[in-house]
């Protein structure tokens, strides 16, 4: 039975590699933001833009709590996690006790990766420099839960996978 959270900053590729990695595992893949969005009616970027941030990752952290309750005695699940949902303590602790999988990217890349997405914007930072400010806030909290980054920058999926799998031994 193997709980792998897939974590990193937007972009990064949890949420292609996650599917990839639940099918190398027979396992369920499931996004925190798209369960948050079935459940809610809501994607992330209305969400922040209706709210704020702050409610946004509340109601994360809600999600990421009950995913973690309900699953905690079933078979494995791949989940790809929201790129903030490190940045509070009680989901780290919660994600302290899953497999983390810590995916990263260069930022040029990861602005290619996004600047078409509909992700919610980041009020008074410019989107060129979205993932330079978000690395400096949570690359500890990376780091803590994932260890060393699987560097996605120019790889495929394919190529991404079979790193985490030798590497994870899994």
């Amino acid at each position: 039975m193997a709980h792998i959270a897939l974590i990193g900053l937007p972009g990064s590729g949890k949420s292609t590699l996650g599917p990839l990695l639940g099918e190398a595992l027979q396992a369920p893949f499931l996004d925190v933001d798209k369960v948050l969005e079935q459940s809610s009616g809501s994607t992330p970027r209305q969400w922040v833009e209706d709210l704020d941030w702050e409610t946004f990752r509340s109601a994360e952290s809600v999600v990421l709590a009950s995913l973690h309750r309900n699953l905690e005695m079933s078979e494995s699940l791949v989940l790809g996690c929201g790129g903030g949902i490190v940045e509070a303590a009680e989901n780290r602790l919660i994600l302290e006790k899953w497999q983390c999988v810590w995916l990263d990217a260069a930022d040029e890349i990861l602005v290619d990766r996004t600047c078409d997405s509909d992700r919610p914007d980041h009020p008074g930072i410019s989107p060129r420099d979205v993932p330079r400010v978000l690395r400096a806030q949570r690359e500890k909290w990376y780091r803590q839960l994932g260890g060393e980054a699987v560097d996605t920058s120019n790889l495929n999926p394919e190529e991404v996978l079979a790193i985490i799998m030798k590497r994870w031994g899994i």
